[in-house]
C-alpha cells in the first residue's frame, strides 16, 4: 500500500515486519563518521545544550578535548577534524538536532546516537518511589535469584526465562499442547538453530494502548501472578509504559525509515586513497588544529586545513617533516569523504504511521538490580547480546534506570553486526584503520557504534538490531554497598505480521 513515506536512502516504506537482528546487517562505519557521531552525541549529553551551543567558545573547547582524545582502537593517532568536519558537525547540531529537541520540549524526547532515543527526568518522584517500594517486595525474597555467571552481582527480580512457554508441554487456554511454530525465514542468513528455538519461547503480556497513549495490561505478567503483586505492580507498570510510548514511536519510525543506513561519510576510490596517505609531525598537526579551532571560536572563515598543507609540495610542513623524520608523527590515511547526508528528525506523518496509540502490543517485562559490595566493588561489564530469538521477535527495548546509589557513572554500549568483507592481500591493517575496528579476511565483524550514559531517572529505547552491553562501573565509596535498579520492556514486533503466544492465546 502506497503511503508516500520514504527511507533515508529514498526508497518507499513498505508494510511488513520490522527488521530483526538475525535478518539484517550493516556496512561498517568509517572512522571519520565515528568521531563525528561521538562528538555530536557528547554535546547533546550536556545539560541545556541547546542554549550552550550558541557559545562558540563552548563548542571550541569541546573540539579541543575531542581532538586530543580521538585515536584508533589500536591506540595509534590518526588525523581527525578538518574544516569540513567542524562546519558539518556544528551545522547538524544547530540546524537539525536543536530545532527538533526544542519542538519536543513538552514530551522531552531527545535523540541520542542514531536510532536511540531517551527522556531525562522520566518519571515524577511519586511514581519513581512507588516503583522502588514495589521492587523492594521482590528484592526481599529470601531465595534470591542471581543471574547465572554474574558473580552474585546481578539480581533478577522479574525474568522471562524463569517460566517460559515450553513447546510440546505448555498448554493454551483451551488445554491444548502448544506446538513449535512453523519457521518462516524472512531473509536470515543464519542457521535456524542459532536464531529460533524448538523448545522454548518467552511469554509476553498484552498491553492495550488507548488513542491518547494510556496503557492497560490485559493479561498477566509472567512472574507476577499473585493477586497482591497484580494490585501493586500493574498500575505502576501501566503508568510507566505509557510514558515510554513516545520513545517507542520514535524508534519504530527510525526502523521504518532505516536510519541505521544513514551514511554521512563514504569511502574513497583506490586512486584517491593513495593521495591521502601521509604522515606529519604531531606538533605541526596540533598547531594546525589549534588554528582551525581558534578560527571557529572567533566566527572567522575556516581556512586552516592540514590536508591542504600536505598536498602543497613546497609547504613549510613538508620541509619540517623531511628535516625531522624521527619526530612523533600522526598518520593521514584514507580519510573517506562527507556525503552531504545529515540527520533529519522523523516526520509527523511517519510517527503517525507507526504510532502505538490505539493498538494492543505484546510486551515482555524484566526487572533487575546490580548489587556491589565492599567485597565485590566492581561490575566488570556485561556480555554483548541481543534480546531473545525469532520466536519472540523483539524489535525494540526500553530501559528505565529508576534508582542507583554509591556507584560511578556508567553507560550502555552499542554495536552492530556486519557482513564479511572481502580483502586484498595485506589489506587487513589498512581497512581496520579506515573503520577503526578489527577486520579479518572472511571473518564476521561487529563494530561498536557508540554508547549512552545510564543516568538515574533516564529512560532509553533502542532497536534490537543493535547489540548492547552494560559498561563497567564500580563503587564510589568502597566501604559501603551500592546498587543500580532497572525496569525493562521488550517490545515484540507490532506490525501484525508476527504471532507470538501470550496468556490470552
Amino acid at each position: 500500500m502506497a503511503n508516500g513515506l520514504t527511507t533515508v536512502t529514498g526508497r518507499s516504506i513498505q508494510e511488513g515486519l520490522y527488521p530483526h537482528p538475525t535478518e539484517i546487517s550493516a556496512e561498517p562505519l568509517f572512522y571519520r563518521e565515528q568521531y563525528l557521531r561521538k562528538f555530536s552525541a557528547s554535546i547533546r549529553e550536556e545539560i541545556d545544550w541547546t542554549e550552550k551551543i550558541g557559545d562558540r567558545r563552548f563548542i571550541a573547547a569541546k573540539l579541543r578535548e575531542a581532538a586530543s582524545a580521538d585515536s584508533l582502537v589500536s591506540g595509534k593517532r590518526i588525523y581527525v577534524w578538518d574544516k569540513e568536519d567542524v562546519d558539518f558537525v556544528y551545522q547538524e547540531l544547530v540546524t537539525k538536532y536543536k530545532p527538533y529537541v526544542e519542538e519536543c520540549k513538552e514530551s522531552r524526547v531527545q535523540p541520542s546516537i542514531d536510532g536511540v532515543w531517551r527522556i531525562d527526568g522520566f518519571a515524577n518522584e511519586n511514581l519513581r518511589r512507588d516503583l522502588i517500594k514495589a521492587a523492594a517486595t521482590l528484592e526481599d525474597d529470601p531465595q534470591k535469584k542471581w543471574h547465572p555467571e554474574s558473580n552474585q552481582q546481578l539480581l533478577d527480580l522479574i525474568h522471562p526465562s524463569w517460566w517460559p512457554i515450553i513447546y510440546n508441554r505448555s498448554k493454551n487456554i483451551n488445554g491444548e499442547i502448544i506446538k513449535p511454530p512453523v519457521v518462516v525465514n524472512h531473509g536470515s542468513s543464519w542457521d535456524d538453530k542459532y536464531t529460533y528455538s524448538e523448545k522454548f519461547c518467552w511469554l509476553p503480556s498484552e498491553f492495550e494502548i488507548s488513542s491518547d497513549g494510556k496503557t492497560r495490561i490485559m493479561s498477566y505478567i509472567n512472574n507476577l501472578a499473585l493477586l497482591e503483586q497484580t494490585k501493586t505492580f500493574y498500575p505502576i507498570l501501566e503508568d510507566i509504559f505509557s510514558k515510554f510510548v513516545p520513545l517507542f514511536n520514535h524508534v519504530l519510525a527510525d526502523l521504518r525509515r532505516e536510519i541505521y543506513d544513514l551514511a554521512r561519510v563514504q569511502g574513497l576510490r583506490r586512486r584517491e586513497q593513495n593521495k591521502h596517505t601521509e604522515t606529519v609531525l604531531e606538533d605541526a598537526y596540533t598547531n594546525t588544529l589549534e588554528k582551525l579551532f581558534t578560527q571557529f571560536e572567533r566566527g572567522e572563515k575556516l581556512t586552516a586545513d592540514l590536508t591542504d598543507e600536505v598536498r602543497e609540495p613546497q609547504s613549510i610542513l613538508k620541509s619540517v617533516v623531511t628535516s625531522n623524520p624521527f619526530g612523533k608523527q600522526v598518520r593521514i590515511s584514507n580519510r573517506a569523504k562527507l556525503t552531504g547526508s545529515t540527520w533529519e528528525p522523523p516526520t509527523q506523518s511517519l510517527l503517525q504511521y507507526v504510532k502505538l496509540q490505539g493498538t494492543t502490543v505484546n510486551v515482555i517485562v524484566k526487572m533487575a538490580t546490580i548489587v556491589l559490595t565492599p567485597e565485590k566493588p566492581q561490575w566488570g561489564g556485561g556480555p554483548w547480546h541481543i534480546e531473545a530469538l525469532r520466536n519472540e521477535r523483539i524489535i525494540a527495548t526500553g530501559i528505565y534506570y529508576y534508582d542507583q546509589k554509591n556507584i560511578t557513572a556508567s553507560s550502555l554500549g552499542f554495536r552492530r553486526a556486519h557482513d564479511r568483507i572481502r580483502l586484498r592481500r595485506d589489506e587487513e591493517a589498512e581497512i581496520s584503520r579506515m573503520h577503526n575496528t578489527n577486520i579479518k579476511e572472511g571473518g564476521p565483524i561487529a563494530q561498536e557504534i557508540g554508547s549512552i550514559a545510564t543516568k538515574c531517572n533516564r529512560a532509553v529505547v533502542f532497536p534490537n538490531i543493535f547489540q548492547h552491553r552494560i559498561e563497567p562501573f564500580e563503587l564510589i565509596d568502597n566501604t559501603k554497598k551500592g546498587y543500580r535498579r532497572i525496569l525493562a520492556f521488550f517490545l515484540c514486533d507490532p506490525s501484525g505480521k508476527h504471532e507470538v503466544w501470550h496468556p490470552k492465546s
